[in-house]
């Protein structure tokens, strides 16, 4: 079920200069969400921006007591940063859950699964950790960035993981190994980890990496995709991706979870 609400701020966490957390007080989109899901925000209090932003729900917890969804963002443009400034309890319309989640209702405790993010790509992976824990299935996490203080929500991953089970790759050495997400996620299926399905989301380099080691490893995998979009519902097209079947898919609504092989990554 779609709705469209105004959830008041309940807290703004921020990381860096770029990079912060929203917490929005919890209605209707929160107890419908599922993890791969997104909402589309009106970030501004005006025309600028007139259009709606898209935001994976980063995870459904509680702050301070009441219950909320989270938000996790990097300001780029007018209207993450007109995001970043609204003071605690202002009302911001929200329009969600949309789109296809992470297709995670058939796993099993005997399954094994992996979560590979790059960058702010974290996000939708927070609040499937979150699901994975609580059902008791087991996940390994490979996560990179450019450095280390891009490396976002780690105690939330460790929480919900396992320490052990999480993994990090920074491209100048700073946390974990030195190198790309998909270097330490590759050296794993080398070392002879098998899983059950790979989860993942992040840019499209890692994509296209990614889903050429999937497929030569014949792992199965399940990619949120990340496109610019204006509505939501697959009336504006501006979100699609060409497909190996010729025809071009739209992430609003047949995504943003699809398997990697739908994609054409050498038309990306």
């Amino acid at each position: 079920m779609v709705v469209n609400e105004a959830l008041r701020i309940l807290r703004t966490v921020r990381y860096d200069a770029a990079h912060f957390s929203v917490f929005l007080q919890a209605g209707t989109i929160a107890a419908a969400a599922k993890p791969g899901q997104f909402v589309m925000i009106q970030a501004g209090d005006g025309l600028r921006p007139y259009l709606r932003r898209a935001f994976s729900v980063a995870d459904v917890t509680t702050v301070a007591g009441v219950p909320g969804i989270e938000l996790v963002v990097r300001a780029v443009g007018v209207g993450t940063e007109a995001l970043g400034r609204f003071a605690e309890g202002t009302p911001i319309p929200v329009l969600g859950p949309l789109g296809v989640p992470f297709p995670i209702e058939d796993l099993k405790q005997s399954d094994r699964v992996a979560l590979v993010a790059g960058g702010i790509g974290l996000a939708p992976l927070v609040f499937l950790s979150r699901r994975l824990a609580e059902r008791g299935i087991p996940a390994d996490l490979f996560y990179g960035g450019r450095n280390e203080s891009e490396v976002l929500k780690r105690p939330d991953f460790e929480r919900f993981l396992g320490a052990h089970r999480c993994r990090y790759a920074t491209d100048d050495g700073s946390l974990g190994k030195r190198g790309r997400v998909t270097d330490i996620f590759g050296a794993a299926l080398e070392a002879g980890t098998s899983y059950r399905r790979v989860f993942a989301c992040g840019p499209v380099p890692m994509f296209r990496t990614l889903a050429g080691i999937l497929e030569s490893a014949g792992v199965e995998g399940s990619f949120a995709l990340e496109s610019e979009m204006a509505c939501g519902f697959g009336v504006c097209l501006g979100c699609v991706l060409p497909g190996r079947d010729g025809r071009f898919h739209t992430i609003c609504t047949e995504g943003p979870c699809l398997p990697p092989t739908a994609i054409d990554w050498s038309r990306v």
